[in-house]
């Protein structure tokens, strides 16, 4: 007696397909949001770091990185500082004084942003375009922020200019509306970007609010000297719902089932019951 082996039906490989889109489905959510919070997490690790530099910077020179701090550094012989007013020129500061030691620290997941790949012996190669993810906050002319409060931010991520105005950026970090921010005190803190692109905080506009009694800048007006080589991320294409996809192809299965159940049976010509009944 022999045996042959029967390969898949239609019937099967579409309820198989079904069940595995059902499963990438539920599996694809929880992907995203781990990738997503560890950017984040990465983020808020390296504003605390550059934060604590900057604390650091300011008890050895009695100031944050200002125009001020970087006359002193090229009177001091530091020439590889690079030109400019930028959130990058002004944290060159702390890479050449070596209270930083990597460029690493400065990376913040954002479009055209790129870690650092630690060339600093010319201004030009010293945090280059993309290798800085954050922005620095300062005050008018050119000069640092007071330390109004412990809580008072010195810089921030993922922040952009949009028509003269500081927006940060929903996506990069989870997607949701996260930003992170590195604080006077040294910590690294996070909050939730408004649905128009403000930071938000508690019993304020926004984070950046000034000239209020619960502003964290005093009297101070804010200044944004933001990251070069960045531009806000695109909203991505919406995924495709497999749950979806894989339910229709259930319906399909079902109907095709149903359909080949109620087609008749050919019946048996003339002939073919002759040759039959003849054998």
């Amino acid at each position: 007696m022999s045996h042959h082996k029967k390969g898949l039906t239609w019937l099967e490989f579409l309820f198989a397909l079904a069940l595995i889109l059902i499963l990438a489905g539920l599996a694809t959510p929880l992907v995203f949001r781990a990738s997503k919070g560890g950017a984040r997490t990465e983020a808020l690790n390296n504003a605390k770091a550059i934060a604590g530099g900057l604390v650091t910077f300011k008890s050895d020179r009695g100031s944050y990185p200002s125009a001020y701090t970087r006359n002193q550094l090229e009177e001091q012989g530091h020439k590889n500082l690079p030109p400019g007013n930028s959130a990058n020129a002004y944290f060159a500061q702390l890479i050449v004084t070596e209270i930083i030691d990597s460029e690493t620290y400065f990376y913040a997941s954002s479009s055209g942003s790129l870690k650092g790949d630690d060339l600093i012996d010319t201004p030009e190669k010293i945090l280059a375009r993309g290798e800085n993810g954050f922005a620095y906050l300062m005050t008018e002319n050119e000069e640092a922020l007071s330390d109004v409060s412990a809580v008072t931010p010195l810089v921030l991520a993922p922040v952009h200019e949009i028509k003269g105005i500081p927006t940060f950026d929903p996506i990069p970090f989870e997607g949701d509306g996260y930003f992170v921010y590195g604080a006077v005190d040294g910590s690294g803190k996070q909050g939730e970007i408004s649905p128009t692109g403000q930071a938000m905080s508690k019993d304020r506009t926004d984070l950046l609010e000034s000239g209020t009694p619960n502003s964290l800048f005093g009297k101070e007006l804010p200044v944004i000297k933001y990251p070069l080589g960045l531009k806000p991320t695109p909203k991505p294409l919406p995924l495709p719902n497999w749950r979806h996809v894989a339910i229709l192809l259930l319906l399909l299965t079902l109907l095709w089932r149903l359909f080949a159940a109620s087609k008749p049976k050919p019946t048996k010509t003339q002939p073919e019951q002759n040759s039959a009944e003849a054998s």
